[in-house]
């Protein structure tokens, strides 16, 4: 439909300045139709008529021409509800960290994708009970006789970040993460070894499972 106007108006401009032409050699004419004023040619008036129709041709058509190029943007609504939905998927846990003040524990609840181990490392590194650089070599959840027992093995960065602590300190440190990691997995116990081997550091021996101290325990305030 639109090429069919366009090459109308093609062809009718054609045709005044054919007609725009012959009237330079031709003399002045009247019609009944279309009054010609004194100094004005047939076929300058037609030529006049005929830019105005087109004018008003052209206007009507441009708001259709300019609807057409707009775009229907649906990609920034889809990007909103991805969002949405990526920040209702994510879970909220506690992370138990030293105060630093005494050995009681406060509390944070932090969100995350998913609730793993490298990401309560992650979390706790941010509280300096974990070092940065410690990584996280092997985690597994048991149950025997109806009791979760965790399993964390980590990297020797741990230990040798432990050799810098008091005994307070280590306790808290120890305490922090039981806390975190049985709250997180719904455990009661937790075996945290180093590259697979007993972990060992100044001040004791860690064979047997541990367990975050309550006593160390605080209300976190509001």
């Amino acid at each position: 439909m639109k090429k069919s106007k366009k090459c109308l108006v093609c062809f009718m401009l054609m045709l005044v300045i054919v007609l725009a032409a012959c009237g330079s050699d031709t003399s002045e004419e009247t019609t009944a139709m279309q009054p010609v004023t004194e100094g004005e040619t047939m076929s300058e008036a037609l030529t006049g008529e005929f830019l105005a129709d087109s004018l008003e041709y052209l206007l009507k058509d441009e708001p259709e021409r300019e609807e057409e190029k707009t775009p229907v943007k649906e990609d920034a609504g889809k990007k909103e509800t991805a969002d949405e939905e990526a920040v209702l998927s994510e879970v909220e846990v506690t992370i138990y960290y030293g105060n630093g003040a005494s050995e009681e524990l406060n509390t944070e609840v932090s969100s995350m994708e998913q609730i793993t181990a490298e990401n309560l490392i992650k979390a706790l590194v941010r509280h300096n009970i974990v070092s940065l650089g410690t990584k996280v070599n092997f985690f597994e959840e048991l149950e025997t006789d109806g009791v979760r027992t965790l399993h964390l093995d980590l990297s020797k960065t741990f230990p040798d970040y432990l050799k810098t602590m008091t005994k307070e300190g280590e306790d808290v440190i120890m305490s922090s993460m039981a806390a975190t990691f049985l709250h997180a997995f719904d455990a009661e116990k937790m075996v945290i070894t180093i590259d697979g081997a007993v972990l060992e550091t100044e001040y004791a021996v860690y064979e047997e499972p541990i367990q975050y101290r309550p006593e160390h325990l605080t209300t976190p305030e509001k």
